[in-house]
């Protein structure tokens, strides 16, 4: 009696997992360039949290290495990661069904980001969705978008039981729609029919705008005799504050005579200086004023005429004239 029992128990525990239950995936380091590493462990983090919410037996790597022996952890260690061969050696020590593995690309467009699982069986790929372009700040959202893609496939291959039915999409209806009541209008033509009860009203006729004559221009000439008088009477004031310099000048080089000596050198000194900067003022003003009446004279209709500028320093003066010339 004991016998059948005990076979019965062997075979039960030698028989495969049922079809039926969790595909159990490996994360296996991801395939990447160009890209930092905190950016690829917050990725590869990322990938288990959303292939376990999507119903997903998930195996880390970090998880199963460290229950191998140290023969075994070092062969699978030194072998390349990204070659298909070692990736069927990581599934079959791992005991999973598939392996899966992230792709962080940079490229010139962007980063390219996707997954690609594959059976551990014979390394056949089951599905993979690549994402071109894709900024530095929306990988982890492409990698949802991507395990959204190959999920389902993985499902319909492996657990077809387990597959959510595909939905067809029906075809775009490309037959033209006709007018309830009516025959269709010739193509290119349009049928307006004005509201019951409104009257066809012609538009005004279009006036063409009359353009407006330009305002008569001030005529200048007439008042060109005020800056000439000004210009005159500031030459004379300025002829005569020069005659008062060059008097103090001479006086103060001659040092005086015998008979009535110079008593306030300075305050002599002073007055010429200042006979002489006003000499210099009332030039400047005049030339300015007749030059002005020049213009005044010359340009009577001019809608910017040339205005004349007048800048007096400590060494000196420069009269100039501002506007445009005709």
């Amino acid at each position: 009696m004991l016998t059948p029992l005990l076979l019965t128990f062997v075979l039960l525990n030698q028989a495969p997992a049922a079809a039926d239950g969790p595909i159990t995936v490996l994360i296996a380091p991801a395939d990447t360039a160009g890209v930092p590493g905190h950016v690829v462990e917050f990725a590869q983090e990322h990938v288990a949290e959303q292939a376990r919410s999507k119903g997903l037996t998930v195996i880390r790597m970090k998880d199963f290495m460290r229950k191998l022996s140290s023969a075994k952890r070092r062969q699978l260690l030194k072998c390349k990661r990204t070659e298909l061969r070692c990736l069927t050696a990581l599934g079959e020590a791992a005991k999973s069904d598939v392996v899966l593995v992230a792709e962080l690309l940079q490229r010139v467009d962007g980063y390219r980001v996707g997954t690609k699982i594959y059976k551990t069986s014979d390394g056949g790929l089951v599905s993979e969705n690549l994402i071109p372009g894709v900024r530095e700040d929306g990988m982890l959202d492409a990698l949802t978008q991507s395990l959204d893609a190959v999920v389902p496939q993985l499902i319909r291959q492996l657990r077809p039981s387990q597959a959510p039915p595909e939905v067809p999409q029906p075809p775009p209806d490309t037959t033209p729609s006709t007018p309830t009541g009516g025959t269709e209008p010739p193509p290119g033509d349009t049928l307006v029919k004005p509201p019951p009860g409104d009257t066809l009203v012609k538009p005004p006729p279009v006036v063409e705008p009359v353009p407006a004559k330009p305002a008569p221009k001030a005529n200048l000439r007439r008042w060109a005799w005020a800056p000439a008088a000004v210009g005159v009477a500031s030459a004379g004031a300025g002829t005569f504050f020069f005659l008062k310099a060059r008097s103090k000048y001479n006086e103060l080089s001659s040092g005086g005579s015998p008979d009535s000596p110079i008593r306030n050198p300075d305050e002599l000194a002073r007055d010429g200086r200042s006979a002489q900067n006003l000499s210099r003022i009332t030039f400047g003003v005049g030339a300015a004023a007749l030059v002005t009446a020049g213009v005044f004279y010359l340009f009577p209709g001019d809608e910017k005429p040339v205005q004349p500028t007048v800048t007096v320093g400590p060494g000196g003066g420069m009269v100039g004239l501002v506007g445009t010339w005709p």
